[in-house]
């Protein structure tokens, strides 16, 4: 086991060690990973003149950087390593930002910053279409809209600032112009606005749960890993819920000074999300309760936060998501609902599979004390006040029981008395004699038939040169022909089945009907008839009539195994509950699926006597207890749980109270939180009222 602890742990080591460095890789490559997540179409090799035109641009760019002293931090790098060059049909958001006494542009696909060459910024279109090389600190563009960078390389040397009195904006169009003021990362509490779902955190509650579960019906061996497995999915959804994101998740905001006004420029959203609001020709989305506040800023100067897709996140003095999630976070409960469907779909397998129910029916009949009782006599196990839980101990002599729905429907007519399901236990258990007509006729035919078939030296009637003859030519005679159609008759008097014994008679008497046949047989007209047989047709003959005679047996053999498990009235019945016998004997030599059916019906009455007194001697834990309509006392007994058992049944009760627990806590915070939910706009929209309608403001949320 400590090898094994040892490998394991090594093994966990050696992933952790690698996910962080594939996370640290991964990180490194944050822009290189956009370009592959946009990507649809395939991508190609960067050939040599675009190589070498590339690093003489980024060469010329930095001499001119370097003598105006300009800041250079994350300026493109060539990557070595990857060559491919991706084609991008997007848009393309350009922004204006100020750096000491010079403006320039910056330029975003989606939410990444891209690096864009002066050269090709005419050809910008509304929707374009480039090609962008990979490199280490963001991607850069080398063709826009079918120019490349490699044809301007005689213009390289053009400065890209501008002066600050241009006031540069984003769009030449007006007077209304936006100031980047700068870029910020999105605060956690934005971040949970967009994306805090709870979903992933609930499938490794669930998936740590179903681990659990699943360990309750493996080999031991096997249960102390998979409740590690359980363990760290459980532990890893609530490192979920306390762990902060990466700063690589977190959105970045852009931070503008300017006047919105009361118009749209490109008009690129829909309707409903426009509202005809716009900062220096970018649209502007605000949230749906905002609407009624927004004019308060409209047409003076307003600082506005917002993303690349133009959602804004603050405006002026009091508008600010952050604030409202702040003092009043809207509340997702999606990973409760998650967890109340399953906690309740687990718990329903929990109490109806019968291994685990039983445990919880166990478990708390032991909450309320169990006793141990030894019994002797079934009027002493009559009168005693039991109870589920209790654990009985019984001794005596008693009958065995095979339940009907234990009995199988495949060869019903196999006795076997040994599979003692269940013990009836009476004061006096009568042994009933097993006769039957049937019975004795059927064993009348089988014997004349095979006492003419094959008789002794002296069987025959006939004399001595007679039967050398007989036997020389292979012929089998029959010299009592009318006893074995009389023995039909008796067999088969009530019961058409023997159409087929009775047809072959016929063929031998020479007759034209049964009836026929019969009548000459019993009016003594066939008493000095012989019928000789070839030795194929006495076979068949033989055949014919052992299985004739077979399936009026087995309805007799049928019929006393249902008799034997019959109880009387009143007294005791003890079964198992988990359908294995109560009393064990020694395996039988012999196959008793290769005796005949007469050889079934004479071994049921030789063993008829152990069968109806059993010694027995048996226990277990009480599990159910119920009473028939003839007055018979039902016992369902589950044997002690040994050390295996306890562990599942201790493991299964500590499951059945988790799911327990996590069922009622999501159903009070999903009521809890539908409320607060319902409470909370009301309460921002107060906030927002007081705010812009009185003075002094509140200051609650600064």
């Amino acid at each position: 086991m400590s090898s094994l602890v040892i490998i394991l742990a090594i093994f966990i080591i050696s992933l952790i060690i690698m996910a962080s460095f594939l996370n640290f890789r991964w990180r490194r490559f944050d822009n290189a990973r956009y370009l592959l997540s946009v990507t649809k179409i395939a991508s190609r090799k960067l050939n040599a003149d675009e190589y070498q035109s590339i690093e003489s641009y980024l060469k010329n760019t930095r001499l001119l950087m370097e003598q105006g002293r300009q800041h250079q931090a994350g300026y493109p790098v060539l990557s070595v390593k990857n060559e491919n060059v991706y084609t991008i049909s997007q848009p393309i958001t350009r922004f204006s930002s100020a750096r000491e006494d010079v403006h320039h542009w910056r330029y975003y696909l989606d939410e990444t910053e891209i690096h864009l060459p002066v050269l090709l910024e005419p050809f910008i279109k509304q929707q374009n279409t480039i090609e962008i090389v990979q490199t280490t600190s963001m991607p850069l563009v080398i063709a826009v809209n079918s120019h490349f960078l490699k044809d301007y390389q005689q213009d390289l040397p053009i400065p890209r600032a501008m002066a600050k009195t241009e006031q540069a904006s984003i769009q030449k169009n007006g007077n209304s112009r936006a100031n980047l003021l700068h870029a910020r990362k999105e605060t956690l509490e934005e971040h949970r606005l967009r994306y805090s779902t709870g979903i992933q955190e609930g499938i490794l509650m669930c998936m740590g749960l179903s681990a659990w579960f699943v360990a309750l019906f493996l080999p031991i061996p096997m249960v102390p890993w998979l409740m590690l497995v359980a363990f760290l999915c459980i532990l890893g959804s609530f490192w979920q819920h306390f762990r902060l994101p990466s700063s690589r998740k977190l959105s970045n905001i852009h931070c503008f000074s300017g006047i919105p006004k009361h118009w749209g420029v490109f008009s690129e959203f829909e309707p409903e999300q426009r509202k005809n609001i716009s900062l220096g020709g970018i649209d502007l989305i605000y949230p749906a309760h905002w609407e009624p506040y927004v004019s308060h800023d409209l047409d003076q100067n307003t600082d506005i936060d917002m993303y690349t897709n133009g959602h804004v996140v603050r405006q002026g003095r009091y508008l600010s998501l952050h604030e409202e999630e702040k003092h009043y976070p809207y509340q997702r409960y999606r990973k409760n609902l998650i967890l109340l469907a399953f906690s309740l779909f687990a718990m329903s397998l929990l109490y109806f599979h019968q291994p685990v129910s039983l445990s919880m029916r166990l478990s708390l009949a032991w909450l309320y004390g169990s006793n141990t009782e030894v019994i002797t006599s079934f009027t002493e196990l009559r009168k005693m006040p039991l109870k589920p839980g209790d654990v009985l101990k019984v001794k005596g002599i008693g009958m065995c029981y095979v339940p009907p729905d234990l009995i199988p429907e495949v060869n019903i007519t196999i006795f076997a008395p040994f599979d003692c399901y269940g013990i009836y236990w009476n004061s006096e258990t009568p042994l009933p004699i097993l006769e039957s007509d049937v019975i004795e006729n059927a064993s009348a035919l089988i014997t004349a038939v095979s006492k003419q078939l094959h008789p002794g030296e002296n069987g025959r009637k006939v004399n001595s040169s007679l039967n050398e003859a007989i036997a020389k030519s292979g012929m089998i005679l029959l010299d009592n022909f009318p006893q074995i159609i009389l023995h039909t008759r008796n067999l088969c008097e009530k019961n058409p089945d023997c159409h087929r014994l009775k047809n072959a008679l016929v063929n031998l008497g020479n007759a034209r009907n049964w009836d026929e046949l019969l009548n000459d047989a019993e009016n003594g007209k066939l008493d000095d008839a012989k019928v000789l047989l070839r030795g194929a047709s006495a076979d068949a003959l033989e055949k014919l009539v052992d299985m004739t005679t077979a399936s009026f047996i087995h309805q007799e053999i049928k019929k006393a195994s249902v008799l034997v498990n019959s109880p009387s009235p009143g007294g005791v019945l003890l079964l198992s509950d988990e359908d294995r016998a109560l009393i064990e004997y020694p395996m039988r030599v012999g196959n008793m699926y290769e005796h005949t059916a007469l050889d079934r019906w004479q071994e049921l009455q030789f063993l008829l006597e152990m069968l109806m007194r059993t010694p027995f001697e048996t226990g277990g834990i009480v599990t159910k207890l119920s009473e028939d309509a003839n007055g018979t006392l039902h016992i369902m007994l589950h044997r002690e749980p040994d050390s295996t058992d306890l562990i599942r049944y201790l493991g299964s009760c500590l499951l059945l109270a988790i799911l327990l627990a996590t069922f009622t806590i999501n159903v009070i915070i999903i009521i809890k939180k539908r409320q607060k939910n319902q409470q909370r706009l009301q309460n921002i929209t107060t906030y927002y009222d007081n705010c812009f309608n009185s003075s002094p403001p509140p200051a609650d949320w600064r």
